[in-house]
Formats: structure tokens, C-alpha cells, sequence
């Protein structure tokens, strides 16, 4: 585990799985039994199986114990750079602008950095989440639709991280007029020392960033701010009587694609891209790294149980 690197960034709360259809239900319980082999346990109920978790009576949820829970995604990355450098590779904290093709000692791309700087490569994995399409001189770019999301982030006196210690992960639907449905990180410890309590929603109504311009205005802008009162009320209706210190809204950007699964394919000789990974990419990142660096590598898809044909560019 890449945690043996002494950064721990896994939290195993457990997990609750809301949903309110049949469909849905049936796929979840479809997943579940098949992922059974594995070492996966769960259980199935009807309505909230934990008092502080605010669930439609009648929704059919699948509640999973420990170790599933959640990551802590600014340690993810810290502990998967110093695996990555144990193992001899070196970070270089620069953005890359465009790739070009040329023939020298055996390398066939050269990566442009925004500061002037330089990289060859052999090979060349590019997996730049919602910036999929902004780097130049790549034959093909994935098609990705970029969407806004806003999260809100409440942080939490001593007494309610007494009262919400050990409240799992949450997926659940929401009836708000303006969001269809919700996560929540369960009171988590932030690198200021607070610990807060996150909500993602998916609003009903997207607001699709086209271009990187638009992308970096929802960034650096404001515009999330007029989410924080409905993102607070389905906060509260998940999380009955919840009192925090103070709360505030930040920006995301989620890429995704027709498939609903990420890109994972060649878009050049020697030059593989993953993209779209649809909200998931902070939980799945290690699996998704692997599948493209061996395709890169290998250069053909050698996983035996994922058909690499539902990852192509394209699919769906």
C-alpha cells in the first residue's frame, strides 16, 4: 500500500449507499454480489441505519463497514508522490503547455513547459482531469463535457466532532428543487487544523464550462458563493441538527463523459490519455493510474477482467 510511505490518507468510516428507485437498487445489489468474491460485505436496509443520517424512510440503502470509508485527497497525492519517488521517479512542479514529436536517443516526444523548461519522453501519460483538451499538439483529445460543482465545507466546534465521531461516507438522493443528489465526507481534519464536515451536490441544471478561459473564471471567481444557501439546506436535511461553526462554499470541476466510464486509449504513437472519470477520480485514482500506465507501457490493454473496448475514445 502506498500508505507504508508514512502518509496515511485513508479513513475506514464505512460507507452508506442511498438510493431511491428500483433500477438503481437493482444495480447496486447486482455490483455488490459480484464484488462478494472479493472480500466485499454488505448489507441492505430500508431507510437511515444511523440516527444522525437524515434518509427518505422508504429509500433502499446499502450500508458497507469498514475498510470502505474515504480519501483524504491532499494526502492521496503527497503519498503517491513519495511512492513514486521511492521507486526512483522524479516530480517537476511545472505545468505542461504542448507535447511535439522528434526523434533523439530513443525519446519520440518533447513536453513544452509553461516555464520554458523542457521534458523528453519515450512514452507519455497525460491524465490532466478537466484540462483534457488544453494541451497542445495531441492528434486526438478525449471528449469530455466539463461541468461546475460546488461544494460546501462547514467547519465544527469540539462538541459536534464528539457527536458525529465515526459517521460514515454518504451517497445519497436529495428531493431539493435544485440538486439531485449529494455526497458527504464525514468530519474530516483540514491542513489549518479544523475539522470540517463536505457536501458535494449535482445541481439539476448544469452549467457546462466549455473552453479553459471558462474554466479558470469558475476557478478563481465567485460565482460558487450563491450555492452556500441550497447547498446548506440539503446539508441539514442530511444531517439533522447539525450546528457548525461557520461554512463556506469552494469550486470544482467534474469532468464526464457518454459512457459514464473514463478514457482510457491512445490518442498518438506512444502517447496515452486518461480523462473523464466522472467524480470519481480522487477513490479510483491508483486503479486508473494503473490501467494507463500499462497501457502506455505495454502498449495494448492487458487487463483480463476490465474490456478495454468500454475505455476507447469514442465509447459510449
Amino acid at each position: 500500500m502506498i500508505e507504508a510511505g508514512g502518509e496515511p490518507f485513508h479513513r475506514p468510516v464505512g460507507a452508506i449507499y442511498a438510493v431511491d428507485d428500483a433500477t438503481a437498487a437493482a444495480e447496486l445489489r447486482e455490483v455488490a454480489h459480484r464484488l462478494a468474491p472479493a472480500g466485499v460485505r454488505w448489507r441492505e436496509t430500508v431507510g437511515s441505519p444511523d440516527e444522525r443520517i437524515g434518509l427518505h424512510p422508504d429509500a433502499t440503502v446499502f450500508v458497507e463497514g469498514p475498510p470502505a470509508g474515504h480519501v483524504d485527497p491532499r494526502r492521496l497525492v503527497r503519498a503517491q508522490l513519495t511512492a513514486a519517488r521511492s521507486l526512483g521517479a522524479q516530480a517537476i512542479d511545472a505545468e505542461v503547455e504542448g507535447l511535439e514529436r522528434f526523434e533523439r536517443r530513443g525519446r519520440s516526444w518533447s513536453l513544452r513547459l509553461r516555464d520554458g523548461g523542457e521534458v523528453e519522453a519515450a512514452r507519455v501519460l497525460i491524465a490532466t482531469g478537466p484540462h483534457a483538451d488544453e494541451i497542445a499538439g495531441m492528434a486526438r483529445h478525449p471528449t469530455v463535457e466539463v461541468v461546475a460543482e460546488t461544494v460546501v465545507v462547514a467547519a465544527l466546534d469540539t462538541d459536534e466532532c464528539r457527536r458525529l465521531d465515526g459517521l460514515p461516507s454518504v451517497i445519497a438522493p436529495t428531493d431539493h428543487p435544485v440538486y439531485d443528489g449529494c455526497y458527504l465526507v464525514p468530519p474530516t481534519q483540514y491542513p489549518d487544523g479544523t475539522t470540517c464536515i463536505k457536501l458535494g451536490a449535482e445541481p439539476r441544471r448544469t452549467r457546462v464550462l466549455a473552453t479553459a478561459a471558462d474554466r479558470r473564471a469558475w476557478m478563481r471567481g465567485d460565482d460558487h458563493t450563491a450555492e452556500l444557501p441550497g447547498l446548506l439546506e440539503v446539508l441539514h436535511a442530511l444531517v439533522p441538527g447539525l450546528r457548525p461553526a461557520r461554512a463556506g462554499t469552494k469550486p470544482c470541476l467534474i469532468a464526464t463523459t457518454r459512457s459514464g466510464l473514463p478514457v482510457i486509449d491512445h490518442v498518438d504513437d506512444g502517447v496515452v490519455t486518461v480523462a473523464g472519470c466522472n467524480g470519481y477520480a480522487a477513490k479510483s485514482s491508483d486503479a486508473l493510474g494503473a490501467l494507463g500506465v500499462s497501457l502506455a507501457l505495454e502498449g495494448r490493454w492487458t487487463d483480463a477482467v476490465l474490456d478495454g473496448e468500454s475505455f476507447r475514445l469514442g465509447a459510449g
